[in-house]
């Protein structure tokens, strides 16, 4: 009991991360609006392909939910907290790179 107790405490954050992640990816696949991405600026908010910029951010929501399963799995099979983090902090840095890429391919004019 006290074994699921110490596991459930390591998990829960990004149990609920991964939550929130895979919940906004789905919200950004049924609206399909720019502005539940980006901020609404006073120029229109301009964008080279809207549709493809929340496709992408869509898909990306959906890869920060599926780092924060692998940090679970990782606490769960090894019980390393330092290598979940050290995982999350990598997959965070790859997210970054693709966000700019995603930025840099479809955002504003």
């Amino acid at each position: 009991m006290n074994d699921l107790i110490t596991f459930m405490n390591s998990i829960w954050i990004p149990v609920l991360l991964a939550v929130l992640c895979a919940g906004y990816g789905i919200y950004l696949a049924v609206t399909k609006d720019p502005g539940a991405v980006r901020r609404k600026s006073g120029r229109g908010d301009l964008l080279k392909d809207p549709i493809g910029y929340v496709h992408n951010a869509m898909y990306l929501m959906f890869f920060m939910a599926l780092g924060c399963v692998i940090m679970v799995a990782i606490i769960y099979f090894t019980a390393n907290d330092m290598i979940a983090t050290i995982e999350s902090i990598s997959w965070f840095i790859v997210f970054a790179f693709l966000w700019k890429k995603n930025e840099d391919t479809n955002g504003a004019l």
